[in-house]
């Protein structure tokens, strides 16, 4: 019997560390043993969008700096965060191990989640970045920040959304408009929201504020529809482009460049849809933000169809401005900029147009007429004297 044990924890030994040792009763003493615990490196299914009771399903990571000197204190490994986890009443330590004391002076606190993002901190947050995430938008991404505070039985943490949302697009042909009316219908292949990014770095300041490092190359927000193809035409006077999200949900890196919940933006402006405004350029090659539809445009019956834009076996590319006055709003509210945590949804109504071409001409422009002039009668007095 001794033999068989003395075998096992041979066999034990060999895949344990080389610091494990066998105590009097024959027991790998776990106290001294390097021990390991594997994580998956993607986190499980998150909610499209995170709010405070559905965040507990998953863990955020948090890391403190000590106010009066501002070096890292609350931290684990490399300068990295602290997991949390809810224990099903409060939010707890997953490791005990990482829990640290209040000091002397008070503390700055950041924090993010989910905490598979793996955040990057450095050793003190006198000035510039102190978190780093790197992201491809495919959730949604909270921040927080806490500066400043003292002794306290729980540091309160208001999460911020670090991006924007698209969460509807749909194309309206109203009964009453000239398109309607006239036969046209619109096929779309394609949705991409021009300028806008989706890769790069979330970057947090000293102060809390967030701003981003877009990837090179740029990828934008958009959606492959050539195998769910969406006709707009006199039957179907409403198409659902994208619903609840597209591209992983629809998140993007806002736009906004005033501080807007605390998160700068990529400073990109929205085209306004006039020409002037291109100055002679082309929105392809601008820097504006815009929707771009891949399609085909035609009115006419089957067998003698008129191509706007496309044709019988290829799609062209229409442009639509994106700025607007928010549905309903008294007074009109405009929008401008891509705001972090606010979802989106847009109805393009297409009346009497399509869009815009790159240049910023109108797709179409309807044969209209006026009356300019009608040959006046001349009267012809005829006499015939017999």
């Amino acid at each position: 019997m001794k033999k068989i044990l003395f075998i096992a924890l041979g066999a034990l030994l060999a895949t344990s560390s080389c610091t494990s040792e066998v105590n009097d009763e024959g027991f790998i003493d776990k106290a001294n043993a390097i021990s390991f615990n594997a994580y998956p490196n993607k986190s499980r299914a998150l909610p499209s969008d995170i709010t405070s009771d559905n965040m507990k399903g998953d863990n955020f990571g948090v890391v403190g700096y000590t106010h009066n000197d501002n070096k890292i204190y609350l931290y684990t490994g490399s300068y990295a965060a602290v997991k949390q986890t809810w224990d099903g009443n409060s939010w707890e330590y997953a490791n005990m191990g990482d829990l640290k004391f209040w000091p002397k002076n008070a503390m700055d606190f950041y924090a993010y989640f989910p905490f598979s993002d793996n955040a990057t901190f450095t050793a003190t947050n006198t000035s510039g970045n102190v978190m780093t995430i790197n992201t491809t938008c495919a959730h949604d991404v909270l921040f927080a920040y806490v500066g400043n505070r003292s002794k306290i039985d729980r540091v309160p943490l208001n999460f911020y959304h670090a991006f924007a949302k698209m969460k509807s697009l749909q194309i309206e042909m109203p009964a009453e408009g000239m398109l309607n009316q006239s036969g046209c219908q619109i096929e779309v292949k394609g949705v991409e929201f021009i300028n806008t990014s989706t890769k790069g770095t979330i970057n947090v300041n000293n102060a809390g504020v967030a701003s981003y490092d877009v990837a090179s190359p740029n990828v934008t927000l958009s959606k492959d529809l050539s195998l769910s193809l969406v006709t707009v035409n006199k039957t179907a006077t409403l198409g659902t482009l994208i619903n609840n999200g597209i591209s992983a949900n629809g998140y993007f890196f806002a736009t906004n460049n005033d501080a807007v919940n605390y998160v700068k933006g990529t400073a990109k402006t929205m085209w306004d849809g006039t020409k002037d405004a291109l100055n002679s350029g082309k929105l392809s090659e601008k820097n504006f933000v815009c929707l771009k539809l891949t399609c085909k445009v035609w009115n006419g019956a089957d067998d003698n169809k008129y191509y706007y834009v496309g044709g019988d076996s290829s799609y062209g590319d229409i442009y639509i401005p994106l700025k607007g006055n928010i549905t309903g709003s008294d007074p009109l509210t405009a929008v401008t900029t891509f705001d972090a945590g606010k979802r989106y949804i847009y109805k393009i109504v297409m009346k009497d147009n399509v869009g815009f071409t790159d240049a910023g001409d109108p797709i179409l422009t309807p044969i209209l007429f006026t009356v300019n002039s009608v040959d006046r009668w001349d009267d012809v007095e005829v006499t015939i004297t017999l």
